[in-house]
């Protein structure tokens, strides 16, 4: 039967790869998906759960050594799917490091420490080791909570860290399972484990820590965007923007911070109700400081049929009355003002809490009531919602960048590095890679 179990692991492990649309991403999603299934079979059987604890903890190296890198890259990572599904929209936001390290470096540790445990119990030299791993599992599977929550904060979702909580699923089982089926009394022993493996344990993952983190910092000499000198061309920087699934109307009346001459425009599509939203906010603004020649347009497309045609359902229900909130404040010139605070308390954006906020920064109260009161508001929200519907927007944020290819829109699929690194390209002079097709959000 186990002979069995593992053949059919073996032969159904590739289908969640082949199932994908054949980009890379999917395949390595797939690829990653695959592995955790072949390990969770290995230890579902007596005789090799130990080697699948052992294998899956060298496989949670691998994705979470690759996170680490990327972390402190500026290339995209492969596993970017979408605004929803992407690693660096999860692995390079503000959740993203305790105390300064990256979140995904505690991660090479504590794979490192599960493998170091269960390569020494299964070659007999640590019988008590299994307690140990059942408790470095469960504590890594309640920080996955916290990660969950993160990711819901962010509003995306990185699927290799998905994938390595399915793992740590997998571990955490393998772990217990070896803890009970241990055969001397001390090693059913939760005290005598952690007593006899903690200063290993410790020495292990310090040393992880610190080798993996070294290694993972990029280098002094590590070429940029530009590629290579001498090249003529700069990198393959197409992973960071793709065609304009539709094309980009404004209007005038859209909010402009930056330059009004700035030879770059940026324009977004967003809700003050998105989490993700929320975050790039922020990532904007460090984009607009770090490029004096770029100017950031601002379109609604709050995630509510109220106000959205394109939306079943009230998924925002703040969302259309703060989406006309700002437009009041538009009118008395504090667009920029109201929009980043509501963006800075999203859990409170009922109309008294709205009304505070514009009472804070000094709008005319009175004119904001009518403001908010006359039809023309809500109309002006379903404008730009209209025009997002034309320019393809599904979902937000979703931004979009004039200035590169001339008069030609591209959708930006990229983190602030990721904008910074096509900018500075576009700068050089010589020509950018052409944009990919638009994908299916």
């Amino acid at each position: 039967m186990s002979r069995k179990l593992l053949l059919l692991a073996l032969l159904f492990a590739p289908l969640p790869a082949f199932a994908s649309d054949g980009g890379s991403a999917s395949l390595v999603i797939g690829g990653a998906a695959a592995a955790v299934l072949v390990c969770a079979v290995l230890v579902g059987i007596p005789r090799t759960r130990v080697y699948g604890v052992a294998a899956g903890s060298l496989l949670g190296i691998l994705l979470a050594g690759y996170l680490t890198a990327q972390h402190h890259g500026t290339a995209a990572s492969v596993c970017n799917v979408s605004d929803v599904w992407s690693c660096d929209s999860v692995n390079r936001s503000e959740y993203s490091e305790v105390a300064g390290v990256p979140v995904a470096l505690f991660g090479v540790a504590f794979y490192a420490v599960m493998a170091w445990l269960s390569l020494r119990h299964a070659s007999g030299g640590a019988a008590k080791s299994p307690a140990m791993m059942t408790a470095v599992a469960g504590f890594a599977l309640i920080f996955d909570v916290y990660l969950a929550w993160a990711s819901t904060r962010i509003g995306a979702y990185c699927p290799l860290c998905v994938a390595s909580w399915g793992l740590n699923v997998v571990l955490l089982v393998g772990a217990a399972l070896l803890w009970k089926s241990a055969e001397t009394p001390s090693g059913a022993s939760l005290f005598d484990g952690l007593k006899s493996e903690i200063g290993s344990v410790a020495v292990v993952g310090l040393l992880t820590l610190v080798v993996a983190g070294m290694a993972s910092r990029p280098g002094d000499g590590a070429t940029g965007a530009t590629g290579g000198a001498g090249t003529g061309a700069v990198a393959d920087l197409s992973q960071y923007y793709e065609k304009v699934a539709g094309r980009i109307e404004l209007d005038g009346t859209e909010p402009v911070i930056g330059s009004p001459d700035a030879p770059y425009t940026m324009v977004e599509w967003a809700d003050f109700e998105c989490p993700h939203c929320g975050v790039m906010s922020e990532e904007l603004k460090k984009v607009l400081s770090e490029n004096p020649d770029v100017k950031l347009l601002y379109k609604h497309y709050p995630i509510s049929g109220t106000c959205n045609s394109f939306v079943d359902g009230e998924r925002h229900k703040f969302a259309c009355n703060a989406a006309a909130a700002s437009e009041c404040a538009r009118l008395q010139g504090r667009f920029w003002e109201l929009s980043r605070q509501m963006f800075k308390n999203q859990e409170f954006l009922g109309k008294e809490d709205i009304r505070f906020m514009a009472e804070q920064h000094a709008l005319d109260m009175t004119a904001f009531e009518a403001c908010m009161a006359d039809p023309a508001t809500a109309e002006a929200v379903k404008q730009d919602v209209a025009a997002g519907g034309v320019a393809g927007v599904q979902g937000t944020p979703s931004i979009f960048l004039k200035g590169p290819f001339g008069d030609e829109w591209v959708r930006l699929t990229a983190t602030r590095e990721g904008i910074n690194a096509v900018l500075d390209a576009a700068r050089s002079g010589k020509p950018l890679p052409p944009a990919r097709p638009p994908s299916e959000m």
